[in-house]
């Protein structure tokens, strides 16, 4: 389902539901990230998709939303000959609108090796010794791909300044995308390290080739807004029964196992490390207004509602899933080979006939658990769901704290002795990036509070982006702190990293209530009774060590100083113990 031809749910996974009640169509549409309801006006249907002209309640103008069978809908020779038309125009025009720097290098060639694909034409502008480094999308691309341009810029630049070894000096980038396409790149341009290089970003109309250049100080209104924290208290109350019946079907000791999120007022997920299995709904009963519950297992096409006729299979589903993901640890014991000779004595045999064959390890299972589908599946959310359990791992033993007669440290989140610390601290040998170090004279970070640790935290940007903040918590310096996790490689960890810091930022500064001083987090029920700092959020970003793309601390240097950040990298055995194994950190704050 495409809206504005961005992606907005992968049906095969996603759920909907269509309801023609009071006289209208309306369409819901929901996943784990997003929840969209629209109310159809028209219907038209093309060659290979399903147009739907779809209204947001209380809005007036429809938007399209389309239905089609695959993401991209472009041959690879139509695709191939629109990229390469485009690199013409934006050579063209960049010829035309800097007619005293001259156009070389422009290429869309495939670049595994420094993450450049053949979506982005990239470039540069040369006058004798100075240079700027270019790079810009058609409009043909679809939204992720234009929203990752700014990522590969500040690859390509870095790429531009390493090539030249101080033969050209390169004074920054230029970022084209295509017109109406550029209010994400202007709000994340905003916080780039203007020390580090000049930044400038334009709008390209291809059919006239107009070129328009954004003012990076202009970022407009944020269009971004929060969703009341719901009473967990009132939430138990209301779906008591519910949560009665699906603990009945849940093995007694792995009651502790089961989580419990609110997805909407009406709306209970029940959740193993992160992966949804079943869920409670209360909604009207056809004309009348008794609530009825409904009670759901499984996803997607696997959905099965709860019944006396399905219980019994629905109960052995739930017991195989809670047995196969575990995080237990792999058991192996090697097979013994009794010694057959004294040390030091002469052996007839030879030396390969004492090497331990291949498959002379046991293990206590006949396959290998870390391999299983649904041990591996929801890597992020299992991640996420550990963390929000426990934060301590990610700062333990780094408080900042105060000294009492050198005994123990005073405050909430004083130091505990933890033998498991070692690679928590920044690496003392280690040179400090140039462009925006942290200058905390402990070098430590503070703890992370707990008790106020909220995952998925609606954030809604513009009208059909709904994305949610993994984990959202505060320090013990009352400063608030964005969490991003990533469990797999991904390109645009850092920046997408950046987008919630600049919401968080937003909703925590921008907006707080003259009277009170409460910003809005308070105001929709987070952090209570919490002192909050008025400084800017802490960003945190948390992945597997051998997952963090090699691109990940090239973006992060080029941040602005404003953006305090830390890179944490943990031990790849992260479902069975939290361990930090190196960390990196930037930006005052």
């Amino acid at each position: 389902m495409l809206e504005d031809g961005k992606v907005l749910f992968d049906l095969r996974t996603a759920k909907h539901s269509l309801s023609t009640e009071h006289g209208r169509c309306s369409l819901h549409l929901w996943n784990d990230e997003r929840n969209l309801v629209r109310v159809i006006v028209a219907v038209t249907t093309r060659a290979n998709s399903l147009r739907l002209a779809a209204k947001r309640l209380g809005h007036a103008q429809p938007k399209t939303l389309e239905l089609v069978g695959a993401r991209e809908r472009r041959t690879p020779t139509t695709r191939d000959a629109a990229r390469t038309h485009h690199q013409r125009v934006l050579e063209r025009v960049l010829a035309r609108n800097f007619p005293d720097w001259g156009v070389e290098g422009f290429r869309t060639s495939m670049d595994l090796e420094r993450s450049f694909g053949p979506a982005y034409a990239r470039g540069m502008l040369v006058r004798g010794s100075q240079a700027w480094a270019v790079i810009g999308v058609g409009g043909d691309e679809s939204t992720p791909i234009v929203d990752g341009t700014l990522t590969l810029g500040i690859l390509w630049l870095h790429h531009c300044r390493e090539q030249a070894g101080g033969r050209r000096l390169y004074q920054g980038l230029k970022v084209i995308v295509p017109r109406g396409a550029a209010a994400l790149t202007l709000s994340r341009m905003a916080w780039l390290n203007k020390e580090a290089a000049q930044w400038e970003l334009f709008e390209l109309d291809s059919p006239s080739e107009e070129l328009v250049e954004r003012d990076l100080a202009d970022t407009g209104n944020l269009r971004t807004r929060l969703v009341h924290h719901p009473d967990s208290s009132a939430a138990a109350e209301r779906f008591s029964s519910a949560i009665e019946r699906v603990l009945e079907l849940v093995p007694q000791h792995d009651h502790g196992r089961v989580e419990q999120r609110l997805r909407s007022t009406s709306d209970l997920a029940f959740l193993l490390h992160g992966l949804e299995f079943a869920r409670a709904r209360i909604s009207l009963a056809p004309g009348s207004f008794a609530h009825t519950l409904e009670i759901t297992f499984g996803t997607g096409e696997a959905e099965m509602p709860l019944t006396p006729a399905t219980r019994d299979e629905i109960q052995a589903r739930v017991t195989e899933l809670f047995e196969r993901r575990r995080a237990t640890q792999r058991v192996e014991r090697k097979i013994s080979v009794p010694p057959h000779r004294r040390i030091g004595s002469a052996s007839a045999a030879p030396a390969h006939s004492r090497l331990p064959l291949r498959g002379q390890t046991a293990r206590t299972s006949g396959t290998n658990p870390a391999q299983d589908p649904l041990y591996r599946a929801a890597p992020e959310r299992w991640l996420e769901s550990v963390l929000r359990h426990d934060l301590a791992p990610l700062t333990r033993n780094l408080a900042h704290t105060r000294s009492n007669g050198g005994g123990r440290p005073l405050g909430l989140f004083a130091n505990d002795p933890d033998p498991d610390t070692r690679g928590n601290r920044i690496e003392t040998g280690q040179p400090p990036h140039d462009d925006a170090v942290s200058h905390s004279s402990s070098r430590v970070l503070p703890h992370l509070d707990p008790k106020h640790v909220y995952m998925q935290v609606p954030a809604i940007a513009g009208a059909s982006d709904r994305g949610m903040l993994d984990l959202l918590g505060v320090t013990a310096d009352g400063r608030l702190a964005v969490l991003e996790l990533k469990a797999q490689d991904d390109l645009h960890f850092a920046l997408q990293g950046l987008d919630y810091w600049i919401r968080v930022r937003h909703h925590h500064r921008e907006t707080a209530d003259p009277n009170t001083g409460l910003g809005e987090f308070q105001r929709h029920g987070y952090f209570r009774g919490v002192e909050l700092s008025p400084r800017p959020p802490r960003l945190y970003l948390v992945a597997p060590a051998l997952h963090i793309h090699p691109a990940t601390e090239t973006v992060l240097r080029y941040l602005s100083p404003a953006v305090e950040w830390n890179l944490l990298a943990l031990d790849e055995r992260w479902r069975q113990q939290i361990r930090v194994v190196w960390r990196r950190s930037g930006g005052k704050g």
